[in-house]
């Protein structure tokens, strides 16, 4: 009797390690139980799907124990065991899902390929941190609730109960899981093809409709699940790529816009322009706004984890008294957006410095490795008209492979970067002493903004000075997830109403604008007040990307409710403007700033890609015949804003998710099929452009020959 009640324990046991590893597998999946995540629309064919897929690895697992292990106290243990390891990776995956917002994949490990220094322990201790902030301890369910039927059980009994299975059943049992698992694959690649056939889906389409074991298995042995998306699209010669890239290619004298139906050219005139915008006599070419840049500097300065709600929330925007005064001098982006993927804010640089879009899931610039990129870029054109051109960064030369893809894949003539910084005196112990009367000093990992925006100016000075033209690409290194190394320090009296309300973290945030404020201001204004504006020069600011938090401080923030696709809009809109001062001052009290030749706002949705487009036009770039994407962020031009990593679509209609198109914002408005498909198309072609390292150049000679 006692056997037999031992018996039934264990089965159990068996039967609980397969149903509570399951279940854990929809605290990846389920929204309800992970806010950081984007899914796919649950259905039943996918669920039904995933559950296949979990349950012949679990049962794989099982196979192995009756074979390896005799008695059945050991197999509960080896069992246990292994529930808890399982439980440590659905724990780590929720940990990326955390920072990244989507399903982690093997081609998205290469962003641990960057040097962790200033990050790792922040980082490590935030993560910890949610096993009790957001309960993500619960993912140790499983392994708990064996624990304790393991605890509880008669392990003496137990022993006594002792069988293997033989070779030929474990062989039959190892056929019939991948037979399993061969129909789990082959229902998972028919719904992807039919769904969202992106290789940036992939992942979270994955865990969801194939099993989260299963793909990370089949990972793990090298089966990269990638689509072969020239392929899909039939495109089977040049003449196939000239005719669906010349679709979307705006460095025409004339096309249809798709959203409005209406002709525009790459020669933008007033007449095409927000009814807004004000150009200096001095500058203006008549109607047309070509060229109207051209012979100018450039320096364009990449901002740290900007989000476009610190100046929408009336606290936080009150304290960005500078940049509020630069913004009225300057033309502005009000509905901008990040294309930001796996690489974040390399990818942001690769938007602006290309106008193509990242693949999504993973880091180009560390793909550079395998891949000879042979991409167009702003830095190229520069240089062909002799310009200097320099990128200046306070971090490691090697963070996102910066070392060889600055000079290699975009061509700059020099990258100035931390051990630069070393070798010229910089202390990084002591910091930057960024106000000498008050013998304030800021210490961080990395070189000082403050020392950064000091540094563009002495050496934009220098090429001023000796006659040479130049586009200086200055990137600022904070505020940067965890929000650390804040030199006005972890304060709660400046935001008082929010103290106790909003997480440590988003507090670290908000309390930054004070230093991007200052930083702002030290681009243009030394320590002593004295200005420090580059003459003749064009300065074009953007955020690489938002600040990621998402534990619904936002809704305190704004003291209302928002819906998770109202959030994710919010921290995918970002800050940008163009800033072209003149000679003529404008008093502020204790400064002055110089008054902008350009000014204006656009209200129309517009990205980091027609950043690229912009500055082309605007400096008269001599791209040729070269295609592009974008479109001019000074025209009335309808078009979207695409989130390479979640997928989700903006429009001056709405906000959408790929994933769901179900799920827009506001609720009554609507992503039409025609819509979805055009954008999905160009994300697949985008996405071949990167796949390849010289097809741009082949699309772009194709598009010549056969369309002049």
């Amino acid at each position: 009797m006692e056997t037999q009640n031992q018996w039934r324990i264990y089965s159990i046991y068996i039967g609980s390690f397969f149903i509570l590893n399951i279940l854990n597998t929809y605290m990846l999946t389920i929204q309800a139980f992970n806010r950081y995540i984007a899914p796919f629309k649950h259905t039943f064919t996918g669920e039904i799907n995933a559950i296949l897929g979990n349950f012949s690895v679990l049962f794989f697992i099982i196979l192995i124990s009756f074979l390896i292990i005799k008695k059945a106290k050991s197999r509960m243990l080896f069992l246990l065991i292994t529930t808890f390891f399982l439980n440590l990776f659905i724990f780590a995956m929720g940990v990326f899902n955390l920072f990244f917002g989507t399903a982690f994949s093997i081609p998205a490990s290469t962003i641990f390929n960057n040097p962790s220094d200033g990050f790792a322990m922040g980082t490590f201790l935030n993560a910890l941190l949610e096993l009790v902030t957001y309960a993500r301890i619960i993912v140790f369910w499983p392994f708990i609730i064996l624990l304790t039927l393991y605890i509880l059980s008669d392990r003496k009994a137990l022993s006594k109960i002792t069988f293997k299975i033989k070779i030929e059943k474990f062989v039959s049992g190892t056929l019939l899981v991948m037979l399993m698992l061969f129909v789990s694959i082959f229902s998972y690649y028919e719904q992807y093809k039919e769904t969202l056939p992106l290789n940036s889906a992939k992942s979270t389409f994955a865990v969801q409709n194939l099993g989260v074991y299963p793909y990370y298995l089949g990972e793990f042995f090298g089966q990269p699940f990638d689509l072969d998306l020239q392929k899909l699209l039939d495109l089977q010669d040049e003449e196939d790529l000239a005719a669906a890239y010349q679709e979307y290619n705006k460095n025409q004298s004339s096309y249809i816009n798709f959203f409005d139906s209406l002709t525009y050219s790459n020669r933008l005139t007033m007449s095409q322009a927000v009814e807004n915008l004000f150009i200096d006599p001095s500058i203006s070419n008549g109607d047309s706004l070509h060229g109207i840049l051209e012979g100018r500097n450039l320096v364009l300065i990449h901002l740290e984890s900007l989000n476009t709600f610190l100046l929408q929330q009336p606290d936080t925007n009150e304290r960005l008294v500078f940049m509020n005064q630069l913004l009225s001098q300057s033309f502005v982006f009000n509905n901008f957006y990040n294309n930001v993927g796996m690489g974040v804010s390399s990818d942001g640089e690769l938007s602006i410095l290309t106008g193509l879009y990242p693949m999504g899931d993973r880091t180009l610039y560390w793909e550079f490795d395998k891949i000879d990129y042979q991409l167009n870029s702003i830095t190229s054109y520069f240089n062909q008209e002799g310009y200097h051109t320099e990128a200046i960064h306070g971090d490691n030369q090697k963070f996102y492979n910066r070392d060889r893809v600055y000079p290699e894949m975009f061509g700059f003539n020099n990258f100035y970067s931390l051990e630069d910084f070393v070798e010229d005196g910089y202390d990084v112990k002591e910091g930057y002493l960024y106000d000498s009367t008050n013998n304030l000093r800021h210490v961080s990992p990395w070189i000082s903004d403050y020392h950064l925006a000091d540094y563009t100016f002495e050496f934009g000075t220098s090429l001023v000075n000796n006659g040479t033209p130049f586009m200086l690409f200055s990137i600022t290194m904070m505020p940067h997830t965890p929000y650390e190394f804040d030199p006005n320090g972890y304060r709660v009296d400046i935001f008082p109403q929010f103290n106790n309300q909003i997480s440590g973290l988003t507090m670290r945030y908000i309390n930054y604008v004070d230093y991007v404020d200052d930083v702002l201001k030290r681009f243009f204004i030394s320590e002593t007040g004295v200005d420090q504006t580059l003459d003749h020069t064009v300065y074009l600011f953007y955020s690489d990307h938002g600040s990621g938090i998402k534990n619904g401080d936002l809704d305190i923030l704004f003291n209302r409710q928002l819906s998770v696709l109202e959030t994710r809009k919010m921290l995918q809109q970002v800050p940008a403007w163009i800033y072209v001062p003149g000679d003529e001052y404008i008093n502020y009290g204790d400064y002055q700033i110089r008054k902008g030749l350009i000014n204006g706002e656009q209200n129309l949705v517009r990205s980091q890609v027609d950043l690229y487009r912009t500055m082309i036009e605007l400096f008269n770039l001599p791209v040729g015949k070269n295609a592009y994407y974008g479109v001019h962020g000074m025209s009335t031009e309808p078009t979207f804003a695409l989130d390479n990593r979640l997928l989700d679509v903006v429009t001056d209609q709405y906000f959408a998710s790929m994933r769901n198109p179900n799920k827009v914002f506001p609720e009554e408005a609507d992503m039409t099929e025609e819509e979805y498909q055009y954008i999905l198309r160009f994300k697949q072609l985008s996405d071949i452009i990167v796949s390849k390292g010289d097809m741009q150049k082949t699309i772009d000679d194709a598009i010549q020959r056969i369309y002049g």
